[in-house]
């Protein structure tokens, strides 16, 4: 699969399980990031480029980006790890 509709299906699902729109970006510069902006009209949300080579980085970004948006806030580390154990 291209990185184009690998994205777009990241986007469908963040969309999908939050129940609202994002806008989606991806950061070549910082391979390991995760950012969700909430303070836009459309939260942006920037992934770093290691989703296209680790299936385990993608969906622990989506299980993220998901929790943010549907608490309005930016989750802490022990928060999400917790969140993580439950599932």
């Amino acid at each position: 699969m291209e990185d184009g509709q690998f994205l777009g299906r990241i986007q469908e699902k963040i969309e999908r399980m939050a129940g609202r729109a994002i806008e989606l970006q991806v950061d070549r510069a910082e391979a390991t990031q995760i950012r969700v902006e909430l303070e836009r009209e459309v939260p942006l949300v920037v992934l770093g480029s290691d989703i296209f080579q680790y299936a385990g980085f993608a969906r622990m970004c989506i299980e993220y980006v998901v929790a943010s948006l549907k608490q309005r806030r930016a989750i802490d580390t022990l928060e999400f790890h917790l969140l993580l154990a439950r599932n």
